[in-house]
C-alpha cells in the first residue's frame, strides 16, 4: 500500500481523481451492470482509464462501484462479487502502472471504488427484508478483498448516503486489514440528500465526521450530490471540521429534465478552481456527467494552486 507516498504528495499539491465512468461505458455500448464490463469487455474499461490518466488524473477508480453481493443480486451475479472486484483492480492497476512507468516522477494510483450498495442498512425497503448489518459487512469484505488482491492502493467508500453502510464498510476493511497484517488506506466520500447537508439516513456532516474521525482515514469528503458551486459551502464545513485530507468530486451540475448534465468542462473547471483557491481541498475529481475533458480542464485550472494545509 502506498499511503505514505500519497500523503506526502497530498501535502504538496492537489491530486486529481478521474471523472464519470458509467456514462463513458454507456457511450462505448456497455449495457446493464457497468461492473460486468470488467469481465466481458476489459479492453473498454482499460481504454477509459487511460483517457482519464492522459487527461491528468493521479487516481483512477476501479469499475467496481456495485461489485458487491447485495447490489449484484439484482443481476443474478452475487457470487461473482470477488472476481469482478479482482478484475476491476487488475485492469486499473495495469493502466496506472503504464503511466507511472512513462513518468516515474508522477506516480499514478488505483482507488478501489466501493459504492453504497443497492440497499440502505438503516432504511430497509421492506419491513421483512432479511438483509442485516452483518450481510453488509460481509458483502463489503468480499469486495475489499478482491480490490486489494487486484492491486488497489486505496479503498474508497463513495457516494455514501447511510452512516450505517459506512460503518459496515469500515468494519469490513478493518477485518481484512487485521487478517493480512497490513494497513489499508481508506477514503470516505458521502453524498448529500438535501440542501441542509444531510445524508439520506439523517446524519449531518458533523454527525458523520464524529462517527469516523477515529478510523484513521486517508481523506474525508463529498461526491455526486450536486455541482461544485452548490457543494462549496459543505466542503467549507468539512474543511473546518477535519484534520485530514479533504476530497470532492461532484457531478457536472444538477441533472436536467432528461437526466443528463449540462455543466460544460469550462464551467466545471471554473467552479472547482474557486474551491481550490479557497484552500479547501486536497483531492478533486468528477462524478456523474463528467468526462475526460472535464478532468483535463480541471487539471489545468488547479495547476500550481496549493492544497489545503495538512
Amino acid at each position: 500500500m502506498n499511503a505514505q507516498t500519497i500523503r506526502q504528495i497530498l501535502s504538496k499539491r492537489i491530486m486529481l481523481l478521474d471523472g464519470g465512468l458509467g456514462t463513458q461505458l454507456q457511450l462505448a455500448g456497455v449495457t446493464g451492470c457497468p461492473d460486468l464490463a470488467c469481465l466481458d469487455r476489459p479492453e473498454v474499461v482499460r481504454e477509459i482509464h487511460e483517457r482519464y490518466l492522459e487527461a491528468g488524473s493521479d487516481f483512477i477508480e476501479t469499475d467496481s462501484f456495485s461489485a458487491n453481493a447485495i447490489s449484484l443480486e439484482g443481476y443474478g451475479r452475487a457470487d461473482d462479487a470477488y472476481q469482478i472486484s479482482l478484475a476491476a483492480a487488475r485492469i486499473a492497476r495495469e493502466a496506472a502502472d503504464k503511466y507511472t512507468a512513462a513518468t516515474p516522477d508522477r506516480p499514478r494510483f488505483v482507488v478501489g471504488s466501493m459504492g453504497p450498495t443497492s440497499k440502505s442498512a438503516t432504511l430497509a425497503p421492506l419491513m421483512d427484508d432479511p438483509v442485516t448489518p452483518e450481510d453488509f459487512e460481509n458483502a463489503y469484505y468480499d469486495q475489499a478483498r478482491g480490490l486489494v488482491d487486484g492491486g488497489a492502493d486505496v479503498l474508497m467508500l463513495e457516494t455514501m448516503v447511510d452512516a450505517l453502510n459506512i460503518r459496515c464498510g469500515l468494519n469490513a476493511i478493518k477485518r481484512l486489514s487485521e487478517e493480512r497484517g497490513e494497513s489499508i488506506p481508506v477514503m470516505v466520500s458521502a453524498s448529500l440528500t438535501d440542501s441542509f447537508g444531510r445524508l439520506l439516513s439523517g446524519e449531518s456532516l458533523e454527525d458523520l465526521w464524529a462517527q469516523v474521525k477515529d478510523d484513521g482515514l486517508l481523506s474525508f469528503g463529498l461526491n455526486c450530490s450536486m455541482g461544485a458551486e452548490l457543494l462549496m459551502p459543505f466542503v467549507e464545513k468539512i474543511a473546518a471540521l477535519t484534520d485530514i485530507a479533504v476530497s470532492v468530486h461532484p457531478n457536472a451540475g444538477l441533472p436536467n429534465a432528461a437526466g443528463g448534465y449540462d455543466e460544460t468542462p469550462e464551467m466545471f473547471a471554473s467552479h472547482m478552481k474557486a474551491m481550490a483557491e479557497a484552500g479547501l481541498v486536497n483531492v478533486m475529481g468528477g462524478c456523474c456527467g463528467t468526462t475526460p475533458e472535464h478532468i483535463r480542464l480541471l487539471s489545468a485550472a488547479v495547476a500550481g494552486i496549493a492544497p489545503r494545509a495538512l
